[in-house]
């Protein structure tokens, strides 16, 4: 399974790497102005400074390092890789938390579709939850201003339907319940827990504050039934990796 998990960031960092690859020769350019107004902008301060040796080297030091922060952090916001990343840490952290909890079965994470993933299935004594993790690094703000919040419900919805259809068609009949998980320091401004239609919406980060409002009465997941679910999932996850690989892989060899 962990090897799996890796097999998976490791087919999804040569994915970045490609994109940055791809900026890398259309805007080699634009990044070798910047490079160059750093450069001498740095020169400008060292003759400033010119008759303190060690003023001249503390200054040389910090726009060497400023400029290689700044073009770690440029590219990566510019190919899109910076906030994927930066959201499959938070998704990571996420699920370490959610597999500690006392009576979980199981926790089975990144289960990906034709248009999206459910960041976390989890499997409790009470029933299956379809996890959806958003991240926020802006401005906080009340839940009801929350950019596009129907939107975001109605995608938690349908990762929870997908992965109960996927269980059906394979033989395993559970309802799956939808968690909407706010996360992070631009988490909006609510209560522990709030209901949206069927959906449940925390911006908790301790589960045992929303486990038991997510599960619906007379919800029950046996032990058997949770093994079964999860070697399901963990099955339909490596025949999806190797798909994506291959298409990927398709998509490189492609004469341009």
């Amino acid at each position: 399974m962990s090897h799996r998990r890796h097999q998976r960031a490791s087919w999804l960092d040569n994915d970045l790497r490609t994109r940055r690859a791809e900026l890398l020769r259309n805007r080699w350019k634009d990044l070798a102005l910047v490079l160059m107004a750093l450069v001498v902008s740095a020169a400008g301060m060292s003759l400033a400074v010119r008759h303190s040796p060690l003023l001249t080297g503390v200054v040389i030091g910090v726009y060497v390092g400023a400029t290689a922060v700044a073009t770690i952090v440029l590219l990566s916001v510019v190919d899109g890789t910076f906030h994927p990343r930066l959201g499959r840490l938070v998704e990571r952290s996420v699920g370490t938390d959610l597999r500690r909890v006392p009576g979980i079965h199981g926790v089975v994470s990144d289960v990906s579709f034709e248009h999206g993933n459910v960041d976390h299935v989890v499997l409790t004594s009470r029933g299956c939850l379809a996890v959806e993790v958003k991240s926020s690094f802006s401005r906080r703000r009340d839940l009801a201003k929350v950019a596009d919040l129907a939107g975001k419900v109605t995608q938690t919805q349908y990762g929870a339907q997908r992965v109960q259809l996927l269980l059906h068609s394979r033989g395993v009949d559970v309802p799956v319940r939808p968690v909407l998980l706010f996360t992070g320091p631009g988490a909006p401004f609510m209560p522990p827990v709030v209901h949206y239609d069927d959906v449940t919406i925390t911006c908790s980060t301790d589960p045992t504050t929303w486990l038991e409002s997510a599960i619906h009465a007379g919800d029950q997941l046996d032990l058997d039934t949770a093994r079964r679910a999860a070697d399901e999932l963990l099955a339909y996850r490596e025949q999806r990796t190797d798909y994506e690989q291959a298409r990927t892989q398709l998509r490189a060899e492609k004469p341009h």
